[in-house]
């Protein structure tokens, strides 16, 4: 039995932990009442931040025409494809100057023609296609010129295709050709698509809403208004300039071929890179001449030969043909230097296919 002393011990032990308690609450309250409200602060940041960047990648272009939105379109042809196939990857000249039905029948194969343009960087127009390569693809590479160096590296044109096609994002991640500097000035550049986006959306909601807003800022583009999904053959490739009139003023004579001095390091291990990891996917890839405008060849013929032979001695991938055989006269060059009118496009698709025949044949 307890004494009355050990009981008043016992009460004021009891009242001495229930005033610490009471203490502790109160600092409790007050240490969360003055806590610093960044935390909060830099959350509100970042979401502002992730709905800006979202609206840029998710959000479809306000430009009329973006030539980059059919790049969706390529990527259907390309995923439905089946294997064996071959893949076409290269800038416009491809885009231009390549029958994807022809060289089906000539290989009994599917085509997928993902040629568009020559601003791409070589890692991206790479990145963009590892994916769809199965056991038995070929992968075709008509590179122009530009592309076997960094010197003409134009990285922030990414922030472009981003706007016109968000899917690449999961592509661009993985290029290396940016540095820092580069990241940075695209992240800001999709920031600022993202803000006139939802000022845009925001401006038009009721529209929206009613399904009345024509989601455009109302400048048109006609040079680029013809590269949409409805001018695109079923290999990916443009159609719509075959049947139109050469005309010799279109020829761009004024603006020399991007011909760089020399084949460079990064380039060498871009490509002997990707060569081994289609190697390992159990496919095969070969590098071939773009087409050309010859009078643009004949002048800028040693470089060009230059980058050729160092190609063939530094490159694991092997280089088929020559690039004088895929140059050709200004009656079949359609308004730029790699582009090729109807009948241009014949002829070099029928010297690709008598050119891939020997190894393509040769394959198991």
């Amino acid at each position: 039995m307890q004494s009355a002393t050990d009981l008043s011990t016992n009460r004021s032990d009891t009242g001495s932990q229930s005033a610490a308690s009471h203490r502790d609450a109160g600092n409790i309250l007050r240490l969360q009442k003055n806590a610093p409200k960044f935390p909060v602060a830099a959350l509100l940041y970042l979401s502002a931040w992730f709905v800006v960047l979202w609206a840029g990648i998710a959000l479809p272009s306000l430009e009329d025409i973006s030539c980059f939105g059919v790049l969706a379109v390529k990527h259907r042809i390309l995923d439905a494809a089946p294997s064996p196939k071959i893949i076409i990857a290269s800038g416009s000249n491809s885009f231009f100057g390549i029958d994807g039905s022809m060289m089906e029948q000539a290989f009994h194969r599917k085509v997928v023609n993902m040629g568009l343009c020559v601003i791409f960087p070589l890692s991206y127009l790479l990145e963009e296609i590892k994916d769809s390569i199965k056991p038995g693809d070929v992968v075709v590479m008509p590179l122009e010129f530009s592309f076997y160096s960094t010197e003409y590296l134009r990285p922030l044109i990414m922030s472009d295709i981003l706007d016109g096609y968000g899917s690449a994002a999961q592509w661009i991640v993985r290029t290396d050709c940016c540095t820092w500097d580069d990241r940075l000035k695209i992240l800001l550049h999709l920031r600022a698509n993202g803000v006139r986006k939802l000022d845009y959306a925001l401006k038009h909601l009721r529209q929206i809403v009613q399904h009345r807003c024509k989601w455009s800022l109302g400048k048109p583009n006609p040079g680029l208004d013809v590269i949409n999904s409805k001018n695109l053959d079923a290999s990916g490739g443009l159609t719509w300039h075959l049947n139109r009139p050469w005309n010799r003023d279109g020829v761009e004579r004024k603006i020399g071929m991007q011909v760089p001095k020399g084949l460079d390091e990064y380039t060498i291990n871009e490509l002997n890179n990707f060569n081994a990891f289609c190697k390992q996917r159990g496919a095969t890839v070969y590098l071939m001449p773009p087409s050309a405008y010859d009078a643009m060849y004949q002048r800028d013929k040693t470089p060009i030969d230059k980058i050729i032979a160092q190609c063939k001695q530094r490159v694991t991938i092997p280089f088929l043909s020559n690039p004088g055989r895929y140059a050709f006269p200004d009656t079949m060059i359609f308004g730029g230097h790699f582009h090729l009118t109807g009948e241009g496009r014949k002829l070099r698709t029928q010297m690709m296919i008598e050119d891939l025949h020997g190894p393509l044949s040769a394959k198991p």
